[in-house]
């Protein structure tokens, strides 16, 4: 797709010329037409999983709901768009599909700094937690999360023309293109990742000390120094998934901030084809990779995962039970300003 205008400051990159009159791939496309299934469906999973199961309903958890709901954004919107503009090559859609390509693009890296923001106050300042994180504090920062991103979508409206896709772009637009793609790399991914990094390093070596300090003080394996290290090592595993969902996130959409610069300088025609396919596919598959990761290593998404799995039928007394050791169990993780106690919920 493309000529100079090389898809509205380097986001969907699929290949060709102005002159096409469609860039339909029936592998390719076929192929993301299977992933964008895989995508809605296991991020609706992960979604209903957090509505029916209460001791999902955590802090933590909140937050990757909202990065789900945008990862779902994906598979419901942003690959069949792409497809659609592929196949039609007009403006409106390719608009639209480019829009939704960069918010994704944004919401994924911020949803992923502020989970690593919440949980490095919690190992930080373990102690301030309760008091820093409350939950209309992570209301907010969600919902400025998604403003944010579709802040910095729709900008390009204020320079770019919605009805001129395809056409030349001249010195002016391709200006105001490059500030933006290196300011929008700056702001909306190497900061970010950069602090994400050394935030991750902190927290590893702050628990790595914890689990010593333990150990030097029982000098032995005993069941008392067991009991200590699990709630450490559960937050270990958590932060472990954060920070392979930030590894993943840096290595699939890497090029698209770089391509974005160099497409101000270079015609997409440069490019070889495949490698546009080839990079656009990868990205997409981040929205499928991050919920397989805490669904499926996270500890109390597996659970939830496994119980669903095994279909066990409960009883309305047991139901009832359930219930109310749940609501309790709830009332204690709110009010418990014990660390392990919620070291351990979150797991």
């Amino acid at each position: 797709m493309a000529n100079d205008t090389d898809v509205m400051n380097a986001t969907v990159m699929s290949p060709g010329s102005g002159d096409d009159k469609s860039f339909f791939h029936p592998v390719y496309d076929g192929f993301l037409i299977v992933l964008s299934v895989f995508v809605v469906a296991i991020n609706l999973l992960v979604i209903f999983l957090f509505v029916y199961r209460e001791y999902l309903q955590t802090k933590t958890n909140s937050l990757l709901i909202s990065l789900a709901v945008s990862d779902l954004m994906a598979g419901f919107l942003g690959i069949p768009l792409t497809i659609v503009c592929n196949a039609v090559l007009q403006d409106g859609v390719c608009i639209a599909s480019v829009l939704i390509y960069r918010f994704i693009a944004v919401s994924t890296i911020y949803h992923i700094l502020i989970v690593t923001l919440e949980r490095y106050i919690y190992v930080m300042y373990p102690m301030k937690y309760i008091n820093i994180v409350t939950v209309p504090r992570l209301l907010m920062v969600i919902a400025s999360v998604w403003l944010f991103s579709l802040f910095t979508s729709l900008i390009q409206f204020s320079w770019q023309n919605p009805n001129r896709f395809f056409t030349k772009r001249d010195p002016v637009v391709l200006e105001y293109s490059l500030g933006y793609n290196v300011v929008g790399a700056l702001i909306c991914f190497f900061l970010p990742a950069l602090f994400m990094a050394i935030s991750y390093v902190r927290m590893f070596l702050v628990i790595h000390r914890q689990i010593k300090e333990i150990q030097g003080l029982y000098n032995t394996r005993t069941a008392s120094t067991a009991n200590q290290r699990a709630p450490i090592a559960t937050e270990a595993r958590a932060l472990f998934i954060f920070a392979l969902m930030l590894t993943v996130f840096t290595l699939c959409w890497l090029s698209f901030y770089i391509t974005g610069i160099l497409f101000c300088f270079i015609p997409s025609s440069a490019f070889p084809t495949k490698a546009f396919m080839v990079f656009d596919f990868i990205r997409f598959t981040v929205a499928f990779v991050n919920p397989i990761l805490y669904a499926f290593l996270k500890r109390d998404f597996s659970r939830a995962l496994r119980s669903l799995c095994k279909r066990d039928v409960i009883q309305p007394g047991e139901q009832a039970s359930t219930s109310s050791a749940s609501r309790f169990r709830n009332l204690t993780i709110n009010f418990s300003l014990s660390r392990s106690s919620d070291m351990y919920r979150e797991g």
